[in-house]
């Protein structure tokens, strides 16, 4: 275990290197007084795990741990520090473990073990995927969750790593402010207090995928953050299945079959209510093509129609040709089962009756 270490006193940092070299294992690569020297020596040295003291003069440690994970996601952060009082926000940055001055041996080789557990798993991790290849995929229409090239669901630590998740990548391919990003998910806090849940988020949400093997999945670059990570999805397919146009039964079937559900339905996501709507309607708009100017089969037809009223159960207009459909292909008994459903739905749902053309055509196909 490769570990530098961070303090504004020279005392200190020759106290916890001697402690450090009593250990098996573990190596100082580097000491710094200066805290931004340091920052700057990361791109140069390997390093495991950043000793960091909390009070620095120029820099708070805490401060200085965020703009370490912001550009290094892979390493482990560890508080050495005489305040016991900074314990809490240590372990809101996500650190590793949060230690007082002077190092106890016993309880020094206790968190250089934590540490290099979680290394380990890390490194399993990364190697998993360089040698099987893993992808994500995301599911994102109906229910929400996200698949590891294993078909394991990804935990998130909280609901928050999950909706910035889901925030960046669905604006995959730009940056985001981030003013922007506080904005959409933290509205109602004040600017400081937001800041500080935006930093512990991504921290989060860069360590989720660092146990995956993924280093650096979230870029930050002068004040924008974007997802750093090439994620399909059954949005995705829906969407490359629209864009071409097909109305081959294979590419219906698969549209039918992918759209389980609205964009995130069972989200409570505000910021994605607007590409919920439009992708609705143009999956509409498109089985409405099958039905009326295609040639598909009536079996497809009919799939099309009952699709379209599960994703707009209160279309009139969905619902008259469905009966049409039924009158067309002389199915009196569907033409009658569905009149009652949606009577009932209309009467009980909404308190207005079954529109007139919809009760004539009823009444003249059942008479005759």
């Amino acid at each position: 275990m490769r570990v530098l270490l961070v303090d504004d006193e020279e005392i200190a940092l020759d106290v916890n290197e001697i402690r450090l070299n009593e250990l098996e294992g573990v190596e100082v690569v580097g000491k710094y007084t200066n805290p931004y020297l340091a920052l700057e020596q990361l791109e140069k040295v390997d390093v495991d795990v950043v000793f960091l003291d909390m009070e620095m003069g120029g820099v708070h440690g805490l401060e200085l741990a965020e703009m370490i994970t912001s550009q290094y996601s892979h390493l482990e952060i560890l508080f050495v520090t005489a305040y016991p009082q900074y314990a809490l926000e240590a372990f809101e940055v996500n650190a590793i473990d949060y230690l007082l001055k002077p190092l106890n041996k016993k309880r020094l080789k206790k968190a250089i073990e934590k540490t290099q557990k979680k290394l380990e798993l890390y490194k399993e991790s990364k190697n998993l995927i360089e040698e099987n290849k893993l992808s994500f995929y995301a599911k994102t229409l109906g229910s929400f969750h996200l698949l590891d090239g294993q078909h394991n669901i990804v935990k998130w630590r909280t609901k928050k790593v999950k909706e910035l998740f889901l925030f960046l990548w669905q604006h995959q391919g730009t940056s985001i402010h981030k003013t922007v990003v506080m904005e959409q998910l933290w509205p109602d806090v004040v600017v400081d207090k937001a800041t500080t849940l935006l930093h512990t988020t991504v921290y989060q949400l860069r360590k989720t995928f660092k146990e995956n093997g993924l280093e650096d999945a979230i870029l930050f670059v002068n004040d924008h953050y974007a997802l750093n990570i090439s994620i399909d999805s059954d949005y995705a397919e829906v969407e490359r299945l629209l864009t071409i146009d097909s109305r081959e039964t294979a590419s219906v079937e698969k549209i039918l079959t992918l759209y389980t559900g609205d964009f995130l339905e069972e989200e409570d996501f505000k910021w994605g209510i607007v590409t919920q709507q439009c992708f609705k309607q143009l999956v509409l708009n498109y089985l409405e093509h099958v039905v009326t100017k295609s040639e598909a089969s009536h079996e497809l037809i009919e799939k099309c129609l009952l699709k379209m009223l599960v994703i707009d159960c209160y279309n009139e207009t969905y619902m008259y040709k469905l009966l049409y459909f039924y009158k067309e292909m002389n199915n009196r008994v569907k033409l009658r089962e569905y009149y009652r459903i949606f009577e009932n739905k209309l009467r009980v749902d909404l308190g207005i009756e079954i529109p007139f053309e919809m009760q004539e055509l009823y009444e003249q196909t059942i008479e005759k």
